[in-house]
């Protein structure tokens, strides 16, 4: 990006005549520190708030007017109180720099990002558009623009009243301060914190980013009576000692409040002056000022000044002259009237506005107004401005504001006519939060009942691409319980069914409002909205559990989509059947008619590519498909680029996995706090058990579940908890009489109805762990059929939540502990399809099992060795502690480690000796440890590397339950490691 120059100041800012600027030292010099760290390249966030005319937009602009004087390029950008534009108060700071942007682009992808932007920043009403472009794609783009505006000049950007941003702004500066934490960048922000102005969604998000160390909230307090002294002396050019006692009556009037000290100050230096200030009547509040003020005009400059209130803060004459029904002559004399009584601000040059002093006085001015006047004056503007002033700015969303407030003298059609053509225009721009409250507005001014059922669908359609998935289902219930039209009525269930998946929601509620409604209209086979809700009756039928009969519909369903021959029809069933189960039989049919909804749908800039992608990569997990894997997360990650919100949740899902499997230890401990931060996009609704059994699993892994022992009684019933999860614990910590209660309760828990749950093959696979460490060959016998049915597969239990490996090592384990079949074909199948998913974890515990097999038949064999050398090569640089664990004393001297701890067998006692768990290579380096070494020379002593080093030590520490190296270090001393 070139050379570019920031727009002039805001003229607000600049007006002749503005107070003092007093006070607030350490304010402006926390905002100069923050300038100082932006220039240095370190983005910083600062948000200001305060009550009414507390001053934070005069600190702002004094500031930044400062700021500029020395060199600094300010864009600013505010927000209105009634309807706003999307994304404002983004917009203005974007149109003053992507031209520039534009002309200059250098790749595609900035190319791309001036066009989207142009387009989100279009003034006028445009043709509906392709709305396949998502949210986070914009995002970024506005992140890519700032950035390399800032790269040629460091920036200030001021957003001002914050308080009255839409939903999709909001989300958006989130987005933007995450996005310029390292960026030449000083982002001001002023807000309103207390009610009724306070914004709740503003308040989370600040919440949030007060997080990231750059970001500041500066809280403004009223001015204490030295303050307002100090006002008074620069205002009234008094000496500090005469003025203390009209400060201390100023301070009385208004409580230190800036803005009401400026409306004040003139009436109580005039009672000082007279000396009479215990009998002249000072007005109690702006609003008294005002009205005193107000009623020197007469009736027609007073109508005059009503109609530009109800305009707006700011008033474009122009418009003031086309609405008054007075002539120009009389409209400027009014003005200039009501310019006089200082109760608006004229224009500063050419070009300008009248303002309002402060959002407070203009309020005060209407609150002075009859209730049918205001109504009065809102239908006159909207008319004349529909009539005459077709390119006025924001013209939609100002139609909508005034038609909406007049809508009791008969105006409530247009008001439903432009709320819904502002949410159309808000939905254009991927403002969907803001299109859902707009038509959701617009629902509730309808009186005809198909209409407003229709406003009310598209707004759950909005909210549910905004990922408000709760909001998304309660609208939808809503028209499913009010429309009278069977239709509207279905494509509310589908509605419903779709907002109910992405979470995870249990299915039978959707069931039974699609079965009901499908019920009420005669079947058309060839209708595209019954085979869609045909597809989406599968998909909840299948999320209560009965997937055969799931999958007979949304066969069913496909084939019907395949006859009407139209490639969307197919495109929505083929999306509702892919998505149903992760069960063994059918991975093949699953995995073909994802790579057909790829085809149909061909690239991220389609929602549902993405949900091809999900689910081809989970499929091909399943399958040990490594390049399907690696593609399907390349599509994923495009997607999460493209739209954000849930697909970021999903990206960091594969994540986990793929670090997980990979032995990378330390980067799914990442991805799983990750993944915990974002599955809050799923509001209400997130499944925290699905984040805990990942975190289990991680801590298993790497041998940190001694931290929890103290927790464990060992009398805890399986009825009060998840009891796969407590019997996985149980088994890990050695509790012999807690696994096996907890065991024989599951396997009489247990059976085919619960084999199509999401968390089956997580039973399977805690059962089996259990069933093997305990030798319990009558549950080892229960559970090989049921096993059985994923043989060739890998076990995952959920989507990316809990990947477990090959179910033939899991079935070799339990043919070696009843002696049935051929384990060790079992474990060769294993290891082929461990190598083939490119999993080491998967690799080393099969080659464990496979080593710990063979001892059993063998002791002493030579190949038991071999192999637990091969498991302990991947385990021990990589700190897999439990892979180490199973190894015990396989593939070394007798008893050199882990005695007593064996694959299939072992003791409770076992588990409660650290130091049997430390394999030799561990015993070298905490003797070194003891020995003061730091890791640079153990790396030396034992030729290896620093980084193998570290990771000995931090499993070390894991094993032994030590904080750090000197607990370490007395723990060798103890029992003689040195």
């Amino acid at each position: 990006m070139r050379e570019w120059s920031a727009p002039a100041l805001p003229a607000a800012w600049t007006t002749s005549g503005q107070p003092p600027f007093v006070a607030r030292h350490e304010e402006v010099a926390a905002l100069e520190d923050a300038w100082a760290d932006a220039v240095g390249g370190a983005g910083r966030a600062v948000f200001v708030s305060g009550e009414p005319g507390s001053g934070k937009s005069r600190l702002v602009s004094t500031v930044c007017t400062r700021l500029r004087a020395s060199g600094a390029a300010v864009l600013v950008g505010s927000c209105i109180e009634e309807l706003g534009a999307p994304f404002e108060p983004f917009d203005e700071p974007l149109r003053a720099l992507l031209p520039v942007y534009r002309e200059t682009a250098e790749d595609p992808t900035q190319a791309e990002s001036g066009e989207l932007l142009a387009r989100v920043l279009e003034r006028a009403e445009q043709d509906a558009a392709d709305r396949s472009t998502g949210q986070e794609r914009v995002f970024a783009a506005v992140v890519d623009v700032l950035r390399a505006a800032s790269e040629r000049r460091p920036l200030v950007l001021v957003l001002d009243d914050l308080h009255w941003a839409g939903p999709a702004a909001v989300r958006l500066l989130g987005r933007v301060v995450e996005g310029t934490t390292d960026a030449r960048i000083l982002l001001v922000g002023t807000l309103r914190g207390s009610r009724p102005d306070r914004s709740e969604a503003l308040a989370d998000t600040l919440a949030s980013l007060t997080r990231l160390t750059g970001v500041l909230r500066i809280e403004l307090a009223p001015f204490t009576p030295e303050e307002i002294t100090e006002y008074v002396v620069a205002r009234a050019h008094l000496p500090r000692a005469g003025a203390h006692e009209a400060a201390e009556l100023l301070g009385g009037l208004t409580g230190g409040n800036p803005f009401l000290m400026r409306a004040m100050w003139r009436p109580v230096m005039e009672a000082e002056r007279r000396d009479d200030r215990h009998v002249v009547e000072l007005p109690d509040s702006v609003g008294d000022l005002v009205r005193a003020r107000v009623a020197a005009l007469d009736p027609v400059q007073r109508s005059v000044l009503h109609l530009g209130a109800v305009l707006g803060e700011e008033v474009d004459l122009g418009e003031l002259i086309g609405i008054s029904d007075t002539s120009v002559d009389v409209t400027l004399s009014a003005m200039d009237a009501a310019a006089h009584a200082r109760l608006i601000d004229p224009p500063r040059e050419a070009g300008d506005r009248y303002r309002f002093p402060h959002a407070i006085a203009r309020q005060a001015i209407l609150d002075l107004m009859p209730s049918t006047e205001v109504l009065r004056a809102h239908a006159r503007i909207a008319q004349t401005l529909e009539a005459e002033f077709p390119t006025a700015p924001r013209l939609i969303q100002r139609l909508a504001h005034h038609y909406a407030a007049a809508r009791a003298l008969g105006f409530g059609d247009r008001a439903v006519t432009y709320l819904a053509r502002a949410a159309q225009l808000a939905e254009d721009r991927f403002a969907y939060e803001d299109a859902g409250r707009l038509f959701e507005r617009a629902a509730e001014i309808s009186p005809d009942p198909d209409e407003r059922a229709e406003l009310l669908l598209r707004a759950a359609t909005s909210w549910n691409v905004a990922a408000d998935t709760s909001r998304a289902r309660t609208i939808f219930g809503r028209v499913m319980d009010e429309a009278g039209n069977p239709r509207l009525r279905l494509r509310a269930a589908i509605g419903f069914e779709d907002a109910s998946w992405r979470p995870g929601l249990p299915g039978h509620r959707a069931v039974e409002v699609l079965s009901s409604t499908l019920a009420s209209l005669p079947t058309d086979e060839g209708d595209p909205l019954y085979i869609e809700a045909l597809a989406s009756l599968a998909r909840a039928t299948a999320f209560t559990g009965a997937v055969d009969e799931a999958e007979r519909l949304g066969d069913r369903a496909v084939d019907l989509a395949r006859a009407h021959g139209d490639p969307k029809v197919l495109a929505a069933a083929l999306r509702t059947t892919t998505t149903m189960t992760l069960r063994p039989r059918g991975v093949a049919e699953r995995l073909d008619r994802t790579a057909e909804l790829l085809r149909l749908t061909r690239s991220p800039d389609d929602e549902w590519f993405g949900v091809a992608a999900l689910h081809r990569a989970a499929n091909c997990y399943l399958v040990g498909d490594r390049l399907g894997m690696d593609e399907s997360e390349r599509d994923l990650v495009a997607m999460s680029r493209q739209w954000g919100r849930h697909w970021e949740y999903w990206v960091e899902c594969v994540r986990f996995v793929r670090a997980l499997i990979a032995g990378r230890l330390d980067d799914a401990d990442a991805a799983c706090r990750r993944v915990q931060r974002d599955e809050g996009v799923f509001r209400s609704d997130a499944n925290a058990s699905a984040n805990a059994l990942q975190s289990y699993l991680v801590r298993r892994e790497s041998g940190r579940l001694e931290q929890v022992r103290h927790l464990i009684r060992g009398d805890e019933s399986p009825t009060d908890s998840w009891a796969p999860g407590l019997l996985a614990i149980a088994t890990e910590l050695g509790l012999e009489g807690l696994a096996r209660r907890t065991l024989g309760w599951l396997l009489e828990h247990s059976g085919p109805e619960q084999a199509d749950s999401s968390d089956w093959p997580a039973r399977l696979a805690f059962m089996t762990e259990a069933a093997t460490w305990l030798e319990d060959a009558d549950a080892a016998r229960r559970l090989h059929p049921w096993l059985s049915e994923y043989a060739g597969l890998n076990l995952m239990s959920g989507f990316f939540v809990a990947p477990f490996g090959p179910a033939d090592c899991y079935l070799g384990e339990l043919e070696s502990l009843i002696g049935i079949a051929a384990p060790l074909e079992r474990f060769r199948a294993a290891l082929d399809l461990a190598e083939r998913t490119g999993a080491p974890l998967h690799v080393a515990r099969t080659l464990a099992a496979t080593a710990a097999h063979l001892r059993r038949v063998e002791p002493g064999s030579a190949e038991a060795s071999a192999l637990a050398e091969r498991a302990r090569a991947i385990a021990e640089p990589a700190g897999l502690v439990r892979v180490l664990r199973m190894l015990g004393g396989i593939g070394g001297e007798a008893g050199e480690v882990g005695a007593g701890i064996e694959v299939g067998g072992g003791t409770a006692a076992s588990a409660h000796e650290p130091s049997d768990v430390l394999t030799a290579r561990e015993r070298e380096v905490i003797g070194l440890i003891a020995e003061g070494r730091s890791n640079r020379d153990i790396a030396a002593r034992l030729v290896i590397s620093e980084h193998t080093v570290a990771n000995h030590v931090r499993s070390i520490l894991m094993k032994i339950g030590a904080e750090n190296r000197t607990q370490a270090a007395m723990f060798a001393r103890e029992r003689g490691l040195v």
